[in-house]
């Protein structure tokens, strides 16, 4: 038993946690939902397995081996959903935190090192477990190895391979070969099912036997549509032997071993260990109890630590460094003093409610030194007898006090919550801010352990205590007795002045003082102001319009079935795959497979309607169907009762490269290609007497990439003001200044000019023009060719990411290269994303910081003018319909002179009675 070693398909039981749990987040909204199944998985394996040595295995990224000798190889599978690409730096901390050994190799795949694991370790003598769902992985059973598929909890030997195959373990490959993959785009061949497949390798031993013995074939009586099949075979000889490379696991990957696997103190190639020290490889290593504490308070999983039994008693108790003081009514006059006195000080409001708008207040906090906080009772509901808390109002002239005071700094975490509360009741923070979680943010863009709990551990070295503590199964933190609460709430203030200390050191240590100085810590008021002022819906347009949408989706609905020829449930992709691949009979190749079966995704449908014309009905109804259920049919759910607005949340700590997100509703998703998209739009209005404003940034990242390569030909067309589209569709194709540039033409050179931006290589231009691998290489030649230093640009921009791991915007902003993270940490998606920060990151701070300047002159000069909406790079404004054209004057001036470019900034601007209006 304890000379059994397990080998874990880590990618496979990420996708498969993916798939499993959706809809979960921790407080920030940050996804969870992989995270949480795969920990999960992963403890139940360690709980079940029959020995503690484990080798967990990850893909190292999309090119490998067979990548190189068949570039479409799993070329058909969607991109990584975003939610899941956030995740995947923490699967493998996960691992290593759990004493579990890591392994993945560049240019192979998960499967070829635990085949290459298994043959090592069956040569030593041990049995092998590999732990998996993937059918692939069954060629290397045999007397020693055995495949367990724990989320079917079915175990395979070879007995239970030749029953699900047809086949002995070493044939399964020869299988593949004929029937190839649709989940790997592995083509095989055509009209050849599995059950053929077995039947023809029991008859011919081999896929080369096959091919060799197609006149055999034809003549065997025993096989079904024998002359069609051999005619297929002899056709597609090259391709089965394709097929085989493809799918043939290699079991001699070069694995090499990190220093300190196995006690080696530099690097060790697997195939030098001795027995003994392989078999140490394996070993399950302590736990790394601190490691997990702060994933657990990061990922906010409660019950991780307890259900692998570790105390949290590691760490310092914060409660013994400072001491607090409970101000009540009586106390409150003399600590108002104190107050007034400080240059700076933290600040913490405690609440019933996560909700803004609706949320009472509760307590407060505020701290200035390291040694004493202060927790101020306002609203609790079981204050001792004889006890006066200080009343809301005596509280609220206190801070419109000392607020009031922009040479004060307020320090505090996630200070929007408590500037919006602040604003809700009519008082304006006029101070200097310095929030916590943007200053991490910023020094960390891709890392999501920005909660207090987090900063606390990783920086202070602190546990806090957390609302569960005090709580105690309460949801309404009012309840909560005071010296409780008093407690919880100096806490947070005090743990705030000290992170504050600290991270003030951090960004001035990596010039980013003064992106957050002027632009970041500025924006948290603003995006408060935003997020209480709202903008106006048309509730009584969505009910209209979601009345005619059902409508149409019944009369989709009717012709699907009619072209079906059955009534089935367009939204359960079991049934319609059912429909699409058993009873239409429609091919299934080049569809990738799920955990359900054939997949009838967006990708999938968009291959499939050039078969068939359900899938474009389809599509239709989905696209309608998403619409309705996200938008239309609950937006007006979402309008705020006591302000009759809608109230969107933006994030300035979730985009690696400083863009803001929205969320509650997400605006940024609303579609505004499609009419039905536009006239979701449509529904966002002024109020009564005024007009939305629409200015948006034209062209911004091509600007800037005109900026920072100093392209003299890309500038020239900026500064002459060119159509940069009809530009570079006439240098790529040679055209003369005389001749004209068709709109396909154009269309190709605005694909150009956007795809460079994002890394797009000839691959990818190929698919999105319709042409071959070798005409879009040469537009991409040839464009590079017309503006050679935008090539030396990304040349250089990756040469000092390789060189300092970082790169930069123009206002400083940096992205760490090894925080960034793609699905299956591919090194080509890490590069083009470190290509692209630097362009999109300055787009972000350009915006950024005009939204920080128009907001201080609306102020100061007291303009009415109110901005509403961010939507990437275009601002929304509401404004008095008589003083139209004095704002629109003011906003295009300030945004386009936000900054001095090589080129200059230009602002698209209008306006109407709603937003679509105002395009």
């Amino acid at each position: 038993m304890s000379n059994i070693v397990h080998l874990v398909d880590g990618s496979g039981y990420i996708f498969r946690a993916y798939y499993a749990i959706q809809h979960l987040s921790n407080s920030k909204g940050f996804p969870t939902n992989a995270l949480f199944g795969f920990v999960r998985m992963l403890l139940k394996l360690l709980n079940d397995a029959e020995s503690d040595h484990v080798i967990v295995t990850f893909d190292a990224g999309r090119a490998t081996f067979r990548t190189e000798i068949y570039p479409e190889y799993k070329a058909n599978r969607e991109a990584c959903p975003d939610d899941l690409v956030l995740q995947m730096p923490y699967f493998r901390k996960i691992c290593s935190a759990l004493g579990l050994v890591v392994l993945e190799k560049p240019g192979y795949e998960a499967d070829d090192l635990i085949g290459t694991l298994a043959r090592r370790y069956c040569e030593a003598g041990y049995k092998t477990v590999i732990v998996s769902g993937d059918k692939d992985l069954m060629q290397l059973v045999n007397d020693d190895v055995m495949v367990w598929d724990t989320m079917k909890d079915r175990r395979y030997c070879a007995a239970d391979v030749v029953e699900k195959f047809g086949v002995e373990p070493e044939k399964v490959v020869e299988i593949l070969a004929l029937v190839g993959d649709s989940s790997d785009n592995i083509p095989g061949v055509k009209g050849v099912g599995p059950k053929t497949a077995a039947q023809l390798i029991s008859r011919f031993g081999t896929a080369e036997g096959v091919i060799a013995s197609v006149d055999a074939l034809r003549q065997d009586a025993a096989i079904r549509n024998r002359v069609k099949i051999a005619e297929q075979i002899q056709l597609s000889a090259e391709t089965i032997m394709l097929s085989k490379k493809l799918a043939l696991i290699d079991r001699y990957a070069p694995i090499t071993l990190a220093a300190g696997d196995v006690g080696n103190d530099k690097p060790l190639e697997l195939e030098g260990l001795s027995d003994s020290r392989l078999l140490e490889l394996a070993n399950r290593k302590s736990l790394n109890e601190r490691e997990l504490q702060r994933l657990s308070d990061e990922l906010e999983f409660s019950s991780l630590l307890k259900e692998i039994g570790i105390e949290r008693s590691e760490l310092v108790d914060q409660s013994s460094k400072y001491s607090y003081l409970t101000v009540f009514e009586k106390d409150f006059d003399r600590f108002a003093n104190d107050l007034r006195g400080q240059s700076s000080f933290a600040f913490d409001i405690e609440t019933d409610s996560l909700n803004v708008r609706e949320a009472n207040l509760v307590g407060a906090s505020f701290c200035w030194s390291d040694e004493r906080a202060f927790y101020i009772p306002i609203g609790h509901k079981n204050c001792p007898d004889g006890v006066k808390q200080v009343s809301q109002e005596q509280f609220l002239d206190l801070c419109r006090e000392v607020f009031a005071d922009p040479l004060k700094i307020v320090f505090g975490q996630n200070l929007k919550f408590d500037l919006g509360l602040l604003l809700e009741r009519d008082l304006v923070c006029k101070t200097q801010i310095f929030d916590t979680m943007v200053a991490a943010y910023l020094l960390n863009p891709d890392r999501r352990g920005y909660s207090l709990s987090s900063l606390a551990r990783n920086l202070l070295g602190m546990r806090v205590t957390e609302f569960e503590d005090v709580a105690r199964g309460l949801d309404d933190f009012s309840c909560v007795e005071i010296p409780a609460a008093a407690h919880y709430g100096a806490e947070d203030a005090h743990v705030a002045w000290l992170l504050a200390q600290k991270l003030q050191g951090k960004l001035t240590d990596h010039k980013l003082q003064d992106l957050a100085s002027d632009i970041e810590m500025p924006l948290v008021l603003v995006l408060a102001c935003m997020e209480k002022q709202g903008v106006l819906i048309d509730v009584e347009l969505l009910n209209a319009m979601s009345a005619k949408l059902e409508v149409g989706l019944k009369k989709l609905e009717q012709e699907i079935y009619r072209i079906s020829g059955v009534s089935f449930n367009v939204n359960s992709p079991r049934q319609l795959a059912d429909v699409l691949f058993n009873k239409l009979n429609i091919s299934p190749q080049g569809i990738s497979k799920t955990k359900t079966g054939l997949s009838t995704n967006f990708a999938a449908l968009e291959i499939l309607k050039t078969r068939h014309p359900l899938p474009e009905f389809v599509l239709r109804y989905r696209n309608l169907h998403k619409l309705k259920s996200t938008y239309v049919d609950t937006l007006p759910r979402q309008v705020s009762k006591k302000s009759g607005r809608l109230h969107s949340s933006f994030n300035q700590t979730i985009t690696g490269t400083g863009r803001l997100s929205s969320s509650d509703p997400n605006l940024q998703n609303i579609p505004i290609r499609t009419e039905e998209g536009r006239a979701i739009r449509a529904a966002f209005i002024a109020a009564p007497g005024k007009l939305l404003i629409s200015a948006d940034y034209s062209q911004i990242e091509l600007r800037i990439l005109a900026h920072m390569s100093q392209d003299k030909n890309l500038i020239e067309a900026f500064v002459k003001e060119t159509d940069i589209h009809t530009k570079t569709a006439r240098e790529i194709f040679g055209l003369s200044a005389l001749e004209e540039v068709s709109a396909e033409q154009r269309r190709i050179g605005k694909t150009i000019n956007f795809g460079i931006i994002y890394g797009m290589g000839p691959h990818r231009l190929a698919r999105e023009l319709g042409v071959s691998f070798k005409e879009a290489d040469s537009y991409i030649e040839s464009y590079f060719d017309r503006y050679p230093l935008v090539k030396n640009f990304f040349d250089k921009i990756a040469a000092e990411a390789e060189e300092t791991g970082a790169v930069y915007t123009i206002f400083g902003r940096r992205r760490l290269i090894e925080d960034i993270e793609s699905g299956e940490r591919d090194k080509g998606f890490v590069m083009r994303a470190a290509l692209n920060a630097p362009i999109q990151g300055s787009a972000a701070d350009l915006i950024k910081l005009a939204m920080v300047r128009i907001d201080s002159k609306i102020k100061s000069l007291e303009i009415p003018l109110k901005l509403l909406l961010q939507i990437h790079d275009e601002l929304v404004f509401e404004c008095d319909e008589d003083r139209l054209q004095e704002a629109s004057a003011f906003i295009v001036s300030e945004m386009e002179g936000v900054a001095r470019l090589a080129v200059p900034l230009k602002v698209e601007l209008g306006s109407g009675r709603n937003w679509e209006a105002a395009h």
